[in-house]
C-alpha cells in the first residue's frame, strides 16, 4: 500500500507558452533519499514509481481506472471506481461486525479474550478509532520556485503535518495534465480511505493523502515521522508512449480483493 500512499506528492512546472503540449516528469526527494518518487504525465495518463520498488502505478483518466503493474512477474491488475465503491461497502460492513464482536468479548476473561482477538485478527483492546483530521491555512509561501498555500494538518487540534499546495496556474502546468493528476490523487485518497476503515490509523504520509486538500504539493512535512518531501526536478521532455502501455504485453490478473458483494 505504501507505494500508493505517495501519490499525493504531486508537483510540476512547465513554461507558460508550452505547457498545453508538453509532457511532464516530476521527481521528488526527501529525508530518506535524493530521488525516491517519479511522476510522469502524458495526455490522460499518469504514472507513479518509487526508487527501489519494481512495480509502479498507472492511472487512466478516461476510464477512471488505476493499474498496478509488476514488471518482474509480467502481470498487472486494474481497479475502477465501481470496484472501489464495492470494496468500501464490504470493508465497512466487516469493520462493523468486528466492532460488535470486540464489544461482546470485553466481558470475557482476559486470557480468553486475548486468544480470540489474536485468532480473529482484532487488535488488543478493540479496533482503533478512525483518524479525523482538519486543516488550517497559514498563508502564501514560495517553495522550490513555486507560489503555494501552506496548509497545516490537525488531529485533535494538534498539528501533525503540513503541505504547501500549488495550483495549475502557479506551476504553469496545463489544465489537462493538472486534471489527470488530481483525478489520480483523488482515486488514491479514496483507496487509502477504504483501507483505513480496517486499520484505523494511517501510515507514513497517508494523513495528507486523506486530508482532501486539492492542489499540487511542492513540499510536505510529516511532524510525526519527522520526514519531508519536496520537488527536486521537473522536466518537459517528451515521454515515450511505451512508458504507459508496456503493461499491455503482460498477463492481466484479478485483484486479490475481487470478491462478490453479498
Amino acid at each position: 500500500m505504501k507505494p500508493l500512499l505517495h501519490a499525493l506528492l504531486f508537483c510540476t512546472a512547465t513554461a507558460a507558452g508550452q505547457a498545453t503540449l508538453a509532457d511532464t516528469t516530476i521527481r521528488l526527494g526527501g529525508s530518506e533519499d535524493a530521488s525516491r518518487t517519479v511522476i510522469q504525465v502524458k495526455d490522460h495518463m499518469a504514472r507513479l514509481a518509487h526508487a527501489g520498488q519494481p512495480g509502479h502505478v498507472l492511472y487512466d483518466r478516461t476510464r477512471h481506472v488505476a493499474i498496478y503493474v509488476d514488471p518482474q512477474q509480467r502481470e498487472y491488475r486494474e481497479i475502477d471506481q465501481q470496484q472501489l465503491d464495492r470494496y468500501a461497502e464490504i470493508i465497512s460492513r466487516l469493520r462493523r461486525q468486528m466492532e460488535e464482536l470486540s464489544a461482546q468479548m470485553q466481558n470475557l476473561p482476559a486470557a480468553q479474550r486475548a486468544f480470540l482477538e489474536q485468532q480473529m485478527g482484532i487488535p488488543a483492546g478493540g479496533l482503533p478509532d478512525l483518524e479525523v483530521m482538519t486543516t488550517e491555512s497559514r498563508g502564501k509561501y514560495r517553495v522550490a520556485g513555486f507560489n503555494c498555500e501552506l496548509q497545516v494538518l490537525l488531529r485533535d487540534q494538534q498539528p501533525i503535518g503540513e503541505v504547501c499546495l500549488a495550483t495549475a496556474a502557479d506551476t504553469g502546468m496545463s489544465e489537462d495534465d493538472f486534471a489527470t493528476l488530481m483525478a489520480m490523487m483523488n482515486f488514491m485518497r479514496d483507496l487509502a480511505s477504504t483501507t483505513q476503515k480496517m486499520v484505523g490509523e494511517l501510515g507514513e504520509n497517508s494523513r495528507l493523502l486523506l486530508s482532501c486538500l486539492q492542489g499540487l504539493p511542492v513540499r510536505m512535512k510529516d511532524y510525526v515521522s519527522k520526514t519531508e518531501y519536496h520537488v527536486t526536478e521537473v522536466s518537459r521532455d517528451e515521454i515515450a508512449a511505451a512508458v504507459f502501455d508496456q503493461h499491455l504485453a503482460y498477463q492481466k490478473q484479478d485483484l486479490l480483493l475481487d470478491m462478490p458483494a453479498r
